[in-house]
């Protein structure tokens, strides 16, 4: 039998404050995942991160040390200070750019190679452009001083947990913890219909024009409503809560509105006070 094929690469562990070789899995089911240029980066069952963007957005600098060992190199304020210089000369050059100082695409050369388009939602501005590359420079300067990693394990993970999943959530990874494993276990259930409603939302915001499909944001919305929608598909006098905020429908209406009965509503708005009054 052949041995599936890992890719190796070193990362830095936190619990053991030094290098190590983390494999990299060659499951269809992830590496399909990871192709999507969006949907990659949200669990599988909610809107939320999962695990494993959630690090990737948390890269770290570290100096090698002897014996395998390497440490943090910390964010001085030197850093912090040639970081912020950097960013101005580049805003500045920016600006300049915009006026034609360097020709009809400098501008454009510079959008295209420090900023991220799509998060800019089509703000050019000098502003819209500092706020790109503030990060970017402050994590290059902070490289100078080391070497860029990402972690091993999220805050607070020690020798022993679970890698971080590039399925899910903490909340629904299922080796994380008993209550993950419930709300796993609890929502796995659901999952065609959770998948089946966020088709139908992009099919109605995509008409209506009110969301870009580019935007990250946008499929962030697109799972959030999703998940609403399927909370009140299980439970529909979840819903309640709206409707007495809103003040404008008795119990009956609301039962008639929910499709449920009289009685449901009102066992449902008990259990809320006293849940309130707990």
């Amino acid at each position: 039998m052949m041995k599936k094929s890992m890719k190796m690469q070193d990362a830095f562990d936190p619990y053991l404050e030094r290098m190590v070789s983390q494999s990299e899995t060659s499951s269809g089911r992830i590496k399909a995942k990871l192709s999507d240029s969006y949907s990659w980066c949200f669990c599988e069952l909610c809107e939320k991160p999962t695990e494993y963007s959630a690090i990737l957005e948390a890269p770290k600098v570290v100096k090698r040390l002897q014996r395998g060992n390497a440490k943090v190199v910390s964010r001085r304020e030197t850093i912090y200070a040639a970081a912020q210089e950097r960013a101005d000369a580049l805003a500045l050059r920016y600006e300049q750019a915009c006026e034609g100082k360097f020709g009809p695409y400098e501008a454009a050369r510079m959008l295209m190679h420090y900023c991220d388009i799509p998060e800019m939602q089509g703000d050019r501005s000098v502003d819209g452009f500092r706020e790109q590359i503030e990060r970017k420079m402050l994590f290059a300067e902070w490289a100078r001083h080391g070497e860029p990693v990402w972690t091993t394990r999220l805050p607070g993970q020690t020798d022993g947990d679970a890698k971080p999943s590039k399925l899910y959530c903490e909340t629904h990874n299922p080796r994380r913890s008993d209550d993950a494993r419930r709300a796993y276990q609890r929502d796995r259930r659901f999952i065609l219909e959770y998948h089946d409603f966020i088709e139908k939302i992009w099919s109605q915001v995509i008409n209506a024009g009110s969301h870009p499909t580019w935007d990250i944001e946008s499929h962030a919305h697109v799972r959030r409503e999703a998940r609403r929608q399927l909370q009140v598909l299980k439970s529909p006098t979840s819903r309640i809560g709206d409707f007495l905020t809103q003040g404008t429908m008795n119990q009956a209406e609301i039962a008639r509105h929910l499709g449920v009965s009289r009685q449901a509503v009102s066992a449902a708005i008990r259990r809320r006070a006293k849940k309130s009054a707990e």
